[in-house]
């Protein structure tokens, strides 16, 4: 009989397993996990079932196996449980969200970029501890969504670590649509379209200034580094009308999207500004316009774009995967590589946004010599898993 009970209790748990990683596997033409590892994960799970001081039950400890195989595939990636895919799905189209963009691997949220107008604390590269009364330690990415969102005008206190002084920080966050677009005249030096949330849509009045505008043109990408490579390709054809997306590779090859749009930047002559707060859809925006002839101007980007799939699973679950990694104008994967601008421009702290942008467009472009060396002095090193090493602003994954 405990043969038998032993036997029903394996069943259940790894017919899961096995049908989740069936499924996973299909598409893919790399070999199944082999026997050895199989049998270790089998003596592993016997072993917690028997041997563990508090009874668990089969369900948890697959549960516990699955988000570890997923959150260990790279940055943002996981299974998410039947029972969270409806929380997800809301947070995804959630109409506020606190003014952070993070990112999460396997340590606590990090954050890339916060929106403008935010408190001055706030930096690139600090990790977000809380968010409320919630640990981003213990989160997957899907979860740090959901709780990042929620409606309009609620207060949520956070607790943020300065990782080099490891000193910790309280700031109270209200969750705000995202910041729309705004353009700013300069008068006889053109004019200045300032994106800082690709999830906003373009006002119509922004529009009508921007096809209006005489002069160079401006396109401030600074702090933006929405998730969603989707959103960079609506914005592509928003600026540049139809043509393609920048190309992102993987494992069925180089794959493009087509795009479209008003193309309201088509016949001006434009730069754009970046820095290391420019990420993930930010840069495919960066490289779509790099990629069209458009100049870069400012400092080296986040140097991490991907494109991420949800996968439906048998069980009623979702697969978070990151799928391909978008390619850099110079043909190499956004992978710990940022992207460099042409024009290198430090702009001081505390200039008021009009001066920055005049300092942006009148920047010259350096000696081919310099702009080769620089560009080598700026690569850094990247984690088995593509992330960049150091934490800070345009280095921190």
């Amino acid at each position: 009989m405990q043969r038998i009970l032993t036997r029903i209790r394996w069943s259940v748990p790894f017919a899961a397993l096995m049908g989740v990683a069936v499924f996973a596997q299909a598409p893919q033409t790399k070999p199944a996990l082999d026997q050895e590892s199989w049998s270790l994960f089998q003596r592993i799970f016997g072993m917690v079932l028997r041997d563990y001081v508090d009874p668990k039950a089969p369900q948890d400890v697959v549960l516990g196996a699955l988000k570890g195989a997923a959150s260990s595939a790279g940055p943002e990636c996981a299974y998410i449980p039947p029972e969270e895919v409806p929380a997800y799905r809301a947070a995804l189209v959630a109409p506020a969200s606190l003014p952070l963009f993070i990112t999460k691997d396997t340590d606590f949220g990090l954050l890339i970029a916060p929106y403008p107008g935010q408190d001055a604390s706030l930096k690139p590269g600090d990790a977000l501890r809380f968010i409320g009364d919630r640990s981003t330690y213990d989160l997957t990415y899907p979860q740090v969504l959901e709780a990042l969102r929620g409606k309009d005008g609620e207060k949520v206190r956070c607790i943020f670590l300065k990782q080099e002084a490891w000193q910790s920080y309280s700031v109270t966050l209200t969750r705000q649509p995202p910041t729309a677009p705004r353009y700013l005249s300069l008068g006889e030096d053109g004019g200045a379209l300032v994106l800082p949330c690709l999830e906003s849509e373009m006002p119509a009045q922004v529009a009508k200034s921007l096809q209006a505008a005489k002069g160079p043109v401006l396109l401030d990408l600074r702090g933006c580094a929405s998730d969603d490579a989707h959103l960079a390709f609506r914005w592509l054809g928003t600026l540049l009308g139809k043509g393609d997306s920048p190309p992102r590779k993987g494992p069925k090859g180089v794959i493009r999207e087509p795009v479209s749009g008003p193309g309201l930047l088509a016949g001006k002559t434009v730069r754009v500004l970046v820095d290391g707060t420019t990420g993930r859809a930010g840069e495919v925006v960066t490289a779509g316009l790099a990629s069209a002839g458009i100049t870069l101007v400012g400092s080296p980007t986040f140097g991490w774009a991907v494109y991420s799939q949800d996968f439906p699973l048998e069980n009623g679950g979702l697969l978070r995967l990151n799928t391909a990694y978008f390619l850099a104008p110079d043909g190499e994967p956004l992978k710990g590589h940022p992207i460099i601008p042409a024009i290198p421009l430090t702009l001081s702290s505390g200039l008021k946004p009009e001066e920055a942008f005049r300092q942006a467009l009148r920047a010259k472009a350096p000696k081919a010599g310099d702009t080769a060396r620089a560009a080598s002095e700026k690569r850094h090193e990247t984690t088995k898993d593509g992330g960049p090493v150091r934490q800070d602003p345009g280095h921190a994954r």
